[in-house]
């Protein structure tokens, strides 16, 4: 009777801690989330002023910016790769409006 007990208590602490590593690892992905939302409205500015240097000259420092103050933060080796990518589409339109 008492092994019983001990088996199912054991369970359930191990039971609890894997929903805690769960819960911290959705914490970081949506913390991941909510910087690369910042560094994407920033390069989106980039990009959506294109076509107008002289509007896009000043923000292209600013995405880069927003992207390395983003790597700084994030966790997750994907995040990263997402932020690279984001970068090239900065580097883009910073080679079209040197």
């Amino acid at each position: 009777m008492k092994g019983r007990m001990l088996v199912v208590g054991l369970l359930a602490l191990a039971a609890a801690g894997c929903e805690d590593r769960r819960k911290k690892a959705i914490e970081r992905i949506d913390h991941d989330q909510e910087i690369l939302r910042k560094a994407g409205a920033a390069v989106n500015e980039v990009i959506r002023n294109s076509p107008d240097c002289e509007v896009a000259k000043p923000l292209i420092t600013e995405a880069y910016q927003s992207i390395e103050d983003a790597r700084q933060q994030v966790s997750a080796p994907a995040t990263q790769q997402t932020l690279d990518a984001l970068k090239v589409q900065v580097d883009r339109v910073a080679q079209v409006c040197p």
